[in-house]
């Protein structure tokens, strides 16, 4: 068994609008797909996939079959399934996919027949490597739904989908309240979460129709009071959105959920390349200040100079530090 770590490819929007964002699929669950439906290889696949938010996935493929095994391990599966992500990955994929017994170790395991990838074979390849993001996705979809059609409960459903941290979904009249809980383990990146969740902020005053955003530290905000299991600490912060029904229905629908998804990986990623090129900075500076201490410093005083007397003996006189 080969253990991997999930590198996720960097995209870019567009120059004018040069935000990074990242892919919501498994890259190297792409890429064994792709190279199976692309090479006709018939050999053996047998390996384990880390992902995002403790994901971890086992790939399997028989060898001299087309039958693509994936076992998905995550704390959160039950309630992703239980919450409409049968259906979705059902609706996803077709008669390409059959949800079997699950593998041991392993909260949910679905077959893929690769003989139906269809003419497109990338894009299979992609879907089938969004297996995470269809699961995830079905709650926000579910709740959408209800509050779309005018069926909004107020009631609040948890995916505690991390050690320490959940995604908490209030389905409201006209709204769906999406709360992030975070818990920040490095209080630097408290600060600069912050500052960078303040920029939401100040952008939010020249684009109309967008989501309501707020930000509370400690304490959580007033859409989880009563909520049990709700952890509050000096590292827990809590992001919330507000969606109304422009960003919910049925056109929308999908879109808002891919978006708000990856907000987490998205704010800790740009979390780190702040620091990153902070540190860049002060390290360019030191640099700078190092050379210009040096330059102050005529070499020839640490020099070591030969000296006469009159009878033409010579000695070295050494300066005083």
């Amino acid at each position: 068994t080969i253990i991997f770590t999930n590198h996720r490819k960097l995209v870019f929007t567009s120059r004018v609008n040069s935000m990074i964002l990242l892919e919501l699929r498994n890259r190297i669950i792409f890429d064994i797909v792709l190279n199976r439906l692309t090479t006709g290889s018939k050999d053996g696949v047998d390996d384990i996939l880390a992902d995002f938010d403790g994901v971890k996935f086992h790939v399997k493929i028989a060898k001299d079959t087309n039958l693509l095994v994936v076992s998905i391990q995550w704390k959160c599966v039950d309630v992703l399934l239980d919450n409409g992500g049968r259906d979705d990955i059902t609706k996803a994929y077709g008669a390409a996919a059959s949800i079997i017994g699950n593998e041991e170790g392993y909260g949910f395991t679905v077959q893929f027949d690769l003989d139906k990838a269809g003419a497109n074979k990338e894009a299979f390849a992609e879907n089938v490597a969004q297996l995470k993001r269809h699961l995830l996705a079905a709650p926000f979809k579910k709740v959408f739904k209800e509050v779309d059609s005018g069926k909004g409960t107020g009631q609040v459903l948890t995916i505690a989908y991390r050690e320490d941290e959940a995604i908490y979904l209030k389905s409201e009249k006209d709204s769906v309240s999406v709360v992030f809980s975070i818990n920040f383990r490095d209080a630097g990146d408290q600060v600069l979460a912050k500052i960078f969740l303040q920029e939401f902020l100040n952008a939010k005053r020249g684009i109309n129709n967008c989501p309501s955003i707020s930000y509370n530290t400690k304490e959580a905000p007033g859409e989880l009071k009563g909520v049990s299991g709700v952890q509050e600490s000096e590292t827990h912060s809590f992001v919330t959105f507000v969606l109304f029904k422009a960003h919910i229905n049925d056109k929308t629908a999908d879109k808002t959920a891919s978006s708000i998804l990856s907000f987490r990986d998205y704010l800790h990623y740009h979390i780190k390349c702040s620091k990153a090129h902070m540190h860049t900075r002060m390290r360019a500076r030191v640099d700078m200040l190092l050379q210009i201490l040096n330059r102050a410093r005529p070499a020839d005083m640490l020099a070591l100079k030969e000296k006469k007397t009159m009878s033409g003996k010579t000695f070295i006189r050494k300066e005083n530090k």
